[in-house]
């Protein structure tokens, strides 16, 4: 990365101020939290759709499980397009945002379904018989990465979405979870247990199958975002007491907090197009979906 990324992040805490707090990266803003969705049950997981005008998530409004659920922030209208008696979540747009892909805790089995946007239709994407979660799609919509729980092992798996082939990315015996793969889809974030006791963030790189831990806020670390324009990522971690998000910059000792409410902030992503950051959080008592606008400068 170019010197002239340096990367300075002044934090404001939102009692004390309510400026415009600043992270930069040559130049990088980012602007209030603000509220665009909620009182709708208990959220969790997130999406943003391809053309940026939906969000997808999971909702246990209807059955006090879990249903993904569709809202278009334009028209404001919320489309449940999962209905049956089990716990679905993790949804993921397909890059023609024409399907979703998510997870579904299916009598006992996890595993990852599809489900059409304009037919409703439902196909299984991976074998009932492995435990599989948490599911990503690339940036050129060919392969979809997961974790698999398999000998008692949670490792990450890509499938190629073509043939169906399937293949091991990871094989310690550790705990890899949440993979996202990087805006140019060289590399896979995410968080593992495979330094310590405490989970953190990797990269995995795809080309030389190397894996290197990034340098985070401590604490236990997770869901990591892809990044914006290789400079940061944004991730969730418990190191202040509070499930927060914080900004992590790539290849600097840098991660500064970005939220800092009583409730919970939780499953952020980004919008690279529209430089937006949306992400669940309790600070208002419901759960409800924010979102921040930010602007990056090379």
């Amino acid at each position: 990365m170019r010197s002239a990324y340096a990367f300075l992040f002044c934090t404001v805490l939102a009692i004390a101020l309510s400026l415009t707090q600043i992270l930069t990266a040559v130049s990088f803003t980012i602007q209030e939290p603000v509220r665009i969705f909620g009182e709708y049950g208990k959220l969790q997981t997130l999406a943003v759709s391809p053309d940026g005008k939906s969000l997808a998530f999971s909702s246990d409004y209807r059955d006090q499980k879990g249903d993904i659920v569709v809202y278009n922030m334009e028209t404001k209208e919320k489309t449940t397009v999962t209905k049956t008696s089990y716990l679905e979540s993790q949804p993921v747009f397909s890059r023609d945002g024409k399907e979703i892909y998510y997870f579904i805790n299916e009598a006992g089995s996890g595993s990852i379904k599809k489900v059409n946007l304009t037919d409703g239709t439902v196909s299984p994407v991976t074998d009932r018989n492995f435990w599989c979660e948490f599911p990503a799609i690339s940036p050129d919509g060919r392969s979809l990465t997961y974790y698999s729980k398999r000998e008692n092992r949670y490792n990450l798996y890509e499938l190629n979405l073509a043939n169906s082939k399937e293949t091991r990315l990871t094989s310690e015996q550790n705990f890899d979870f949440g993979p996202v793969y990087s805006s140019s889809g060289q590399s896979i974030y995410f968080y593992s247990n495979r330094a310590g006791s405490s989970f953190s963030l990797f990269r995995y790189e795809r080309g030389s199958k190397q894996i290197s831990p990034l340098f985070g806020p401590g604490g236990f670390t997770f869901q990591p975002t892809t990044d914006i324009q290789g400079i940061l990522i944004f991730a969730v971690s418990n190191v202040s007491g509070n499930n927060d998000i914080y900004a992590v910059s790539l290849g600097k000792n840098r991660v500064d907090q970005v939220t800092n409410s009583p409730g919970n902030d939780l499953f952020p992503v980004v919008d690279i197009k529209a430089s937006r950051l949306y992400y669940i959080s309790q600070r208002e008592g419901d759960y409800a979906i924010y979102k921040r606008q930010f602007t990056a400068g090379s």
